[in-house]
């Protein structure tokens, strides 16, 4: 497609956007200008059978989605990470997440403008995109005739003033504000029509694989030494953390049922959140051993079999250890309730599990430890797109006061609105939890802005929560 319709459907889609956002909320805007760049990304750049875009901008979609139905400042936060990311894809289809977020991101904030503006500057005039060289023929014949003779009607009409003509313009006051968001999102938009990036790092990441080749040189004596000792040093090194984290899990268990051996004077809270901060950044130091000890010629070693043993089964009890810390965590959740705390101890706890996995099949496939990389960042993306679908303020509110053994409701208090109609069911079933809370719960609920706002901030949570208010 030619620049001059490029530069068509750039403006198009920059005239949409401050359209939709300037002086706005994100709410039905955000799904609605997603859906529309989408499309026409897509079909622009031609990306309906490439695998890496289409997960990319599914789960931007399914972001923008989570926008327009809550709103919340989380899936605010990851509409913008994901947008980046699709300038990212639109420059490099094939490189992992992190290198297309950073090449996104620099594009997104001023590279990829700067860079189309150079190389527009440096074009020669015949070769423009936007007028043929005969146009710029005919301007030339006409500027200087048209500068000279309004300078002398300027002459003239200083001579006799009733000579000028004052002709009365409409009133137009010019918005600073608005000029100013067009522009940035001309700056925001050039890199899905433009696609930048850091060509050199991008090219070099991309030709990194994911599957371990074996490196074959002339052996020296003092590598075959060095593969051979240091297969030993991972032999017992997992052998002795094998045995540590076994009877970390044993003296756990036997704590369920023998309470006399807890005698650290900590309450079930920091036992769950203090093992939950040590576990995970266990698991991160198990993950790097393996990193270290399975890269290059050690996972062509011929005696390896013995390490690859000792690595899967410290892999089996990590996940025995994250899921002894769920059934903790369940534990504290059913005499307590849900926080945002304990709801992330899940969301760990089932990150920790896929890291395992995805390690565990780097060692049984000889897989590269970039490859670990950028699966995780993918799972990452993914578990975070699908946390700021639910509204998390509005399930703790719910399953709190019906099946928590003891009811926090100064945390109930201070969670978002869509708590609001939950808390006031409570009060009309005279619930005696809430007896103290009446007042607050009163005031929370005529201070909900039932304005009709615009429909371009509109979000299906406030539609429900006017509905629900209004019974």
């Amino acid at each position: 497609m030619s620049t001059y319709r490029t530069c068509i459907l750039w403006f198009f889609l920059v005239i949409l956007h401050t359209w939709l956002f300037f002086e706005y909320d994100l709410g039905l805007n955000g799904f609605i200008f997603s859906s529309v760049t989408i499309g026409l990304i897509t079909w622009f750049h031609k990306l309906h059978k490439e695998k890496n875009w289409l997960l990319g901008a599914g789960a931007h979609l399914v972001i923008a989605f989570a926008v327009f139905w809550h709103g919340s400042d989380e899936a605010t936060a990851m509409y913008h990470f994901s947008f980046f990311l699709l300038a990212g894809f639109v420059f490099s289809i094939p490189s992992g997440l992190p290198v297309t977020f950073l090449n996104g991101l620099i594009a997104s904030l001023g590279g990829g403008f700067i860079a189309k503006l150079a190389n527009f500057i440096k074009e020669d005039y015949s070769n423009s995109v936007f007028l043929p060289k005969s146009a710029f023929k005919k301007a030339y014949l006409y500027v200087a005739p048209i500068t000279v003779t309004l300078l002398f009607y300027l002459f003239y009409s200083a001579a006799n003033p009733d000579f000028w003509l004052n002709i009365a313009l409409p009133d137009f006051e010019l918005n600073l504000g608005w000029l100013l968001y067009t522009f940035v999102g001309f700056v925001l938009l050039c890199p899905l029509f433009f696609p930048w990036g850091l060509t050199t790092f991008t090219a070099w990441e991309t030709s990194l694989p994911n599957e371990l080749k074996r490196i074959r040189s002339k052996p020296l004596n003092s590598d075959k030494l060095g593969l051979k000792n240091e297969n030993k040093q991972g032999v017992i090194m997992f052998a002795m953390l094998n045995t540590l984290i076994l009877l970390f899990l044993s003296f756990n268990i036997l704590q369920i049922f023998i309470p006399s051996l807890s005698t650290a004077n900590r309450n079930h809270s920091e036992q769950v959140h203090q093992g939950f901060e040590t576990l995970v950044m266990s698991i991160i130091i198990a993950i790097l051993l393996i990193m270290f000890y399975f890269r290059g010629n050690q996972n062509f070693y011929d005696k390896r079999t013995r390490l690859v043993q000792l690595a899967t089964v410290w892999i089996f009890l990590n996940g025995l250890l994250a899921l002894f810390t769920c059934y903790k965590n369940i534990l504290y959740v059913e005499d307590f309730g849900l926080t945002y705390k304990r709801i992330w101890v899940f969301i760990g706890m089932l990150l920790t599990g896929i890291g395992l996995v995805l390690t565990l099949k780097k060692i049984k496939y000889l897989k590269t430890n970039l490859y670990l990389i950028r699966q995780n960042s993918w799972v990452l993306y993914f578990v975070l797109t699908s946390y700021v679908v639910v509204d998390w303020d509005r399930l703790i509110t719910w399953y709190n006061p019906n099946f928590a053994q003891e009811l926090d409701m100064n945390y109930i208090i201070s969670l978002g609105r869509s708590k609001t109609p939950y808390l006031n069911e409570l009060v009309k079933k005279n619930d005696p939890r809430v007896e103290a809370y009446k007042d607050k719960i009163q005031t929370m609920t005529l201070s909900v802005n039932y304005g009709a706002g615009s429909w371009r901030s509109a979000t299906i949570d406030r539609w429900w929560l006017v509905e629900e208010l209004a019974k």
